[in-house]
């Protein structure tokens, strides 16, 4: 009797359908690799961007910078892209990008994750690895803008540690949301 109630205690705390949900999510982690940017992604990182902001804003000459010319705008003064390939396939990408301020040392920005391939823990994949790249660029505290829209991003910075701060310019129409990270070195 009393392993029917632990078991009943713990279908309370999360079903069986979330459990087989998180159990499938873990066995496809496994065909997840992250790789650094390599211009044979260069359309890849465009097109998971253009879907992304297309699916609930539209694209902005901020965009148009960073997504033409990502070596110029993004790796040349310092950034990095991360790239999730799912069974070799990009689905998911991550900027990093140098910013010249006295606050902040990175900025967190274009990230997208295909829209066919969400809840299978790629966007927790990515930004725990471009937060372990910002260590060891020796970073200390990095920036990011979103939207409130995007409800599973935001949770997923509150969840990584982001606070929210204001105060900042945006480039962005659709930003109302700013935040920050102080990095534990």
């Amino acid at each position: 009797m009393k392993w029917i109630e632990e078991f009943e205690f713990l279908l309370d705390q999360k079903s069986i359908y979330q459990r087989v949900k998180e159990v499938k999510k873990y066995r496809e982690a496994d065909d997840i690799t992250i790789v650094s940017y390599d211009p044979k992604y260069k359309s890849a990182f465009k097109k998971l961007n253009e879907e992304c902001i297309t699916t609930f804003f539209k694209m902005e000459e901020a965009d148009y910078k960073a997504l033409d010319t990502p070596k110029k705008y993004i790796l040349d003064s310092g950034g990095g892209i991360l790239i999730a390939l799912y069974n070799n396939e990009p689905v998911g990408v991550y900027a990093l990008i140098k910013m010249n301020s006295c606050i902040y040392d990175y900025e967190l920005a274009k990230i997208a994750v295909f829209l066919k391939t969400k809840g299978k823990g790629i966007g927790w994949i990515l930004s725990t690895s471009i937060l372990k790249k910002t260590k060891v660029l020796g970073a200390q505290k990095i920036y990011l803008e979103s939207n409130t829209i995007l409800k599973p991003a935001i949770n997923l910075y509150h969840k990584l540690g982001f606070k929210k701060v204001v105060g900042s310019t945006t480039p962005y129409e659709r930003c109302n949301i700013q935040m920050e990270l102080e990095l534990e070195l």
